[in-house]
């Protein structure tokens, strides 16, 4: 299986698709592979640099602010874009800012899903279609339907400092990310142990800072 592409693979395909054919060719060419093999190879980096192509014009690759709720319609709806995660914030909210941290880094990591940000203030439409009552609020969604969501920090651990891998992992369930096998949950943990999940039942005071708006 082929590893999750990220924002500089994919800028580089696009921006440059003669030096990938290039290392392509390095490395069919390490051992014998049949013809039509090769040429099949070939013609899905085409296919695949065209794709990247569409995919940057729409600012995959970067963690981009929607501006109005035509607009937020016009991304999440859409069947031609396979994998979205929007975040929804408030300004003057702190854990929002948390989340907007790790998204910026998501994002170039996973160039094939579209991270976006959308003001709860300038949405009400949308905020109260979709029932969203507490901030960090994150919607995952594919092939134009919401497929998951993430609201508060209860399932990152009810703290502030949770890694990204944390926050990977949860995304991952959604199907919304896939990822790297270095990174799989039964492959790999973090400090020799998987991550504890807490739940509200746990003594945590940070589990008050979820907003409510």
């Amino acid at each position: 299986m082929a590893a999750p592409a990220t924002a500089e693979h994919a800028n580089k395909l696009v921006d440059d698709q003669s030096l990938a054919e290039e290392e392509l060719w390095a490395e069919l060419e390490k051992e014998e592979i049949p013809s039509h093999i090769r040429e099949a190879r070939l013609e899905n980096l085409k296919k695949q640099s065209e794709e990247y192509t569409k995919m940057k014009e729409l600012n995959f690759g970067s963690y981009t602010l929607i501006p109005d709720e035509k607009s937020f319609l016009d991304l999440t709806t859409s069947t031609s874009i396979g994998q979205c995660v929007v975040h929804f914030f408030h300004p003057d909210f702190r854990r929002c800012a948390i989340v907007d941290t790790h998204f910026e880094n998501l994002c170039k990591k996973y160039f094939e899903t579209k991270f976006a940000r959308l003001n709860v203030e300038k949405s009400h439409f949308i905020v109260e279609k979709l029932k969203i009552q507490m901030l960090p609020a994150i919607l995952c969604f594919k092939k134009g339907m919401v497929v998951d969501r993430i609201i508060g920090f209860e399932e990152l651990g009810n703290t502030d400092d949770f890694p990204l891998l944390v926050l990977e992992r949860r995304l991952a369930k959604s199907g919304v990310i896939e990822l790297p096998e270095d990174e799989d949950p039964s492959k790999k943990t973090i400090f020799g142990k998987k991550p504890s999940i807490k739940g509200r039942n746990d003594n945590d005071s940070s589990d008050d800072d979820d907003d409510d708006f």
